[in-house]
């Protein structure tokens, strides 16, 4: 009888254990690769010449810091032009309309006929219409101007930098990137893990990034829903789902390195 209680408590146990484990999971290592977080290809909307490249690559930049400038004197001329212009066909418009306003009065007093007072329509309209082609003209103007500057968008590392002081930039011509950035501050560590390894694995889950020798924390932001063919550098992740772990660094990494991630 106590054999027979004492097999009981044993499995109980064992049951115990095992809910135990199921629940809460056991810590795996995985061999990773680090890459850039927020990597990003910056290019210019408008044509002109290089005037002035502030940066090299590795350089860190602050969010907003100016990196390519071109030369913007054109730029700056079609603002004031059509500054100058929205104020003339504003002073147009006015006219228009008291014109407009004067027609009709006539035409209630019998003294204008239909002919002349669809003429101050017709003018009024004209110049309301001018008025928002110009309008228009500097809201483009502006856009220009404000994009012959190309500006980090976040803090960043330069990772490559493809422009010169005296290169000409053919909008309609060129695709390539000026130059482009990753976020400084931030990195991703990506591994590949098997199916039945999934089900332990969420999103948001704390992880522990090793980069010789020295420790970061982070959290798991994708893990994927197809099946592909894994990093074939890094031993036993040939085949598997992609998991990115995003983490916080305080000095550069460089992307390519490999990583050792520690998953509770």
């Amino acid at each position: 009888m106590r054999v027979k209680i004492k097999m009981i408590h044993y499995k109980f146990l064992m049951t115990f254990l095992c809910l135990l484990i199921t629940s809460f999971g056991y810590a795996q290592d995985f061999s990773a690769r680090l890459h850039w977080s927020q990597r990003v290809e910056l290019g210019s909307p408008v044509s002109g010449v290089v005037e002035n490249v502030s940066v090299n690559v590795g350089d860190k930049v602050q969010n907003g810091r100016a990196l390519i400038q071109l030369d913007n004197t054109v730029f700056k001329a079609h603002v004031d032009e059509f500054k100058a212009q929205l104020i003339s066909s504003q002073e147009d418009l006015k006219e228009a309309e008291r014109e407009r306003d004067r027609a009709l009065e006539l035409y209630d007093r019998t003294v204008l006929s239909d002919h002349d007072l669809q003429i101050a329509k017709n003018n009024f309209k004209a110049a309301r219409a001018q008025l928002e082609h110009i309008r228009a003209k500097l809201i483009t103007s502006q856009f220009n101007l404000k994009h012959s500057t190309i500006s980090a968008p976040f803090d960043a590392v330069v990772l490559q930098r493809d422009a010169q002081p005296g290169q000409v930039i053919a909008t309609k011509f060129r695709q390539d990137p000026l130059i482009v950035l990753a976020a400084s501050d931030k990195m991703i560590a990506r591994f590949y893990v098997a199916e039945d390894k999934l089900k332990w694995l969420r999103i948001n889950k704390n992880a522990k990034i090793v980069v010789d020798g020295e420790g970061y924390r982070g959290k798991i932001t994708s893990i994927g829903l197809e099946l592909i063919t894994g990093d074939t550098s890094l031993t036993g992740s040939e085949k598997g789902y992609p998991v990115e772990v995003e983490f916080l660094v305080d000095k550069l990494l460089r992307a390519g390195r490999t990583a050792k991630v520690e998953i509770e």
